[in-house]
């Protein structure tokens, strides 16, 4: 779908469109005038060609012209991508299971061999330890430009980046979010939600009861309900988890690391790079030591990030005839991959039992008792590791540099702030629905209705995710850069105003 033009209605008219110098001489019209104008331009654009245009995936539009080259960082969107379908899978599937918290054999044979309780192959059916990952390439994707403008010394350029950083970051993070909460609120007040309410009572699922908000007896008390929440929830500095969809409490926290990441930006911005590097571990080592693991992603991925522009400055330097033929050794390529393993190893500690599950017996023992939790430690060295890898290899970031996954990549933040509600209304129908058909007295009656019921769950949330993406996540980016250039002084100074 061709997404409108910069002056168009579509795309904030308000904002770009041309202001009307004082004595030009124009004829000034009437607000009604004016009204009907933008009523008849919306009425012309909701024909049924357009709605069907607009409801239809972005992957099944007609293209035009040869496709863009892949960027050399693609493989950062794959890789969310698939993590953030992992966490859609997470919060579907433990609604009807348990034992995925469990370490492989850690029960003493009861409940604990299981193959989904097995390091690696549990990171599918997991969530906790994708949120470590997304941390991690949220720090490298804030800190690319940044840490390449700081190196070349360009400070102009470094100031006006961070600029936009800060400026737009809060619009990025949660008008998406709060459109989807909006809807979240209408459907509960046209019952939508009951159902989902009424089992959450009395559960009668295997799995996890998943805390969900409260239907109230009337529409007022439900939207009064509904703004008390979602202003708490805008709050950074007192991160929760809203009845409405409690998977956003990840949202604050973005929120609140990423600002705090643009301070360490600004801080070590103008010091020699070994310094820089230097104080960036140290940085990161005293976050994990306080137990602040969350900011400490963040800062690995700042890291991570100068590792990167590293590389690219080292293959840059090669001469011509050289950068053919550098390619790692087959040393090299197996120690990364070696890393890679042992990465998505200590990412898939388990939750429960941990102290004598395989693989993680001993970790547990000598976690030292600084640390609060010894999954959530081992766990975000190990996202930070398994991205470093990825980073080092070309071979390991191949998966996640392929056309689906850059897709997915394109709508993993709408996925992510559609799939709660989604689950709660159509998923759990759908599994009910399955169950008349295949009984859920049995353990194949029951998997196999979980299983058949997530097929068309998924279609209806990846479409609606690309729906989301094509609407109202690409239109709010573009909303944050618009008001970015239209009030900055710059902008003001253009066009011959006071500031």
């Amino acid at each position: 779908m061709a997404f409108p033009s910069r002056a168009s209605l579509d795309a904030a008219p308000l904002l770009e469109a041309q202001v009307e110098q004082k004595g030009s001489g124009a004829s000034s019209r009437s607000i009604s005038s004016k009204a009907m104008e933008v009523l008849n331009i919306f009425t012309r654009k909701l024909t049924y060609r357009s709605i069907t245009t607009t409801l239809r995936p972005s992957f099944l539009q007609p293209t035009t012209g040869s496709p863009k080259p892949q960027h050399p960082t693609a493989w950062l969107d794959g890789l969310r991508g698939f993590a953030s379908f992992f966490v859609f899978l997470y919060h579907y599937q433990h609604l009807f299971h348990k034992a995925f918290n469990m370490g492989y054999g850690g029960n003493k044979g009861r409940n604990d061999h299981w193959i989904i309780q097995l390091p690696i192959i549990r990171l599918i059916f997991t969530g906790g330890p994708m949120v470590s990952i997304f941390w991690v390439l949220s720090g490298v994707s804030l800190s690319l430009k940044p840490i390449q403008l700081a190196r070349a010394q360009n400070w102009d350029k470094f100031f006006d980046t961070l600029f936009s950083s800060v400026f737009r970051r809060a619009m990025r993070l949660y008008m998406p979010v709060m459109f989807v909460q909006t809807c979240v609120l209408i459907m509960t007040l046209m019952g939508m939600f009951n159902h989902a309410f009424a089992l959450s009572q009395d559960w009668p699922f295997s799995g996890t009861n998943e805390k969900m908000h409260v239907v109230k007896d009337t529409n007022y008390e439900q939207i009064k309900d509904w703004v008390t929440v979602m202003w708490a929830f805008l709050n950074p500095f007192r991160p929760f988890r809203p009845g409405y969809d409690p998977h956003l409490w990840t949202i604050p926290f973005e929120f609140r690391n990423s600002i705090i990441l643009f301070a360490t930006l600004v801080g070590f911005s103008k010091l020699r790079a070994k310094i820089r590097i230097g104080l960036t571990i140290a940085l990161w080592a005293y976050c994990m030591m306080v137990n602040e693991g969350d900011v400490a992603l963040f800062i690995a991925g700042m890291g991570i990030a100068e590792y990167m522009l590293i590389q690219d400055e080292n293959s840059q330097q090669l001469p011509s005839g050289e950068k053919t033929d550098n390619q790692p050794s087959r040393r090299a390529r197996a120690a990364w991959a070696t890393v890679a393993i042992i990465g998505l190893h200590l990412l898939s500690f388990p939750a429960w039992n941990k102290e004598h599950a395989l693989g993680y017996e001993t970790l547990t023992n000598i976690t030292p008792a600084i640390f609060n939790s010894a999954e959530l430690t081992w766990g975000r060295l190990g996202a930070a590791l398994f991205v470093l890898a990825l980073c080092s290899s070309a071979e390991l970031r191949r998966p996640f540099q392929t056309p689906f996954a850059i897709y997915m990549g394109k709508i993993s933040f709408p996925l992510y702030i559609v799939h709660g509600p989604v689950n709660h209304t159509l998923g759990l129908v759908l599994v009910e629905s399955a169950f008349l058909l295949t009984g859920r007295d049995t353990f194949v009656g029951y998997e196999t209705g979980v299983i058949v019921s997530f097929v068309p769950l998924a279609i209806v949330v990846v479409w609606l995710a690309d729906l989301l993406m094509r609407t109202i996540d690409i239109p709010s980016v573009r909303f944050g850069r618009t008001l970015q250039n239209r009030w900055a002084v710059a902008a003001v100074q253009q066009r011959g105003r006071p500031i």
